[in-house]
């Protein structure tokens, strides 16, 4: 068994550059392997957002009770180096952030990017509709829509006691304006 081989499951990480600074002018650095720049990305950060969260008056007088040193250099670091060394799910950790952020304040049930209601809530829809028959027959299928809405059809249709036919004008059929708690059913 041949264990010199090299696994590698994406080639994403062989083209994924990791840039590092490893000497400043011709001072190098005492860290064995550079500081990766991600880090001095979040270091800077850190020391901004503690900056402008000092001047806030609501978190400015928790942020300086925290001395200079903790407060300027020790937190920033240490969220450099955690920053730079996490990665959840396999992402970098602002974007990991970021998206977990996006996902606590968005809507908790979607489809097709709308927004799906709770039980017992109501979401209004302003978009077309199109129900038309199958291979089985030249009948509409089964459905139901609660008004308010405004519904109308392509082809001749009789609705208890009414009929509603197509525009001549147009490809749209005579509109069916349902008021708020009016049903409409078809039933084949």
């Amino acid at each position: 068994m041949a264990r010199d081989r090299l696994l590698i499951r994406s080639y994403r990480r062989v083209f994924e550059v990791d840039r590092r600074i490893y000497r400043i002018d011709r001072w190098a650095l005492p860290v064995p392997g550079g500081i990766p720049l991600r880090a001095v990305g979040y270091f800077a950060a850190t020391v901004v957002l503690t900056v402008l969260l000092s001047v806030l008056p609501a978190t400015g007088e928790l942020i300086g009770a925290i001395s200079a040193p903790l407060r300027y250099v020790i937190i920033p670091l240490a969220v450099a180096v955690l920053g730079s060394q996490a990665a959840p799910d396999g992402r970098a950790a602002h974007r990991f952030a970021a998206e977990w952020v996006g996902f606590k304040l968005r809507a908790r049930r979607r489809s097709a990017g709308r927004v799906m209601p709770l039980e017992g809530e109501r979401v209004l829809w302003h978009g077309e509709l199109g129900v038309t028959w199958d291979q089985h027959g030249t009948r509409l299928a089964r459905g139901r829509v609660t008004g308010p809405a405004r519904i109308t059809f392509n082809v001749p249709l009789h609705l208890r006691g009414l009929v509603a036919r197509p525009a001549a004008e147009g490809p749209r059929g005579e509109a069916v304006v349902l008021c708020p708690g009016e049903r409409l059913e078809v039933r084949p």
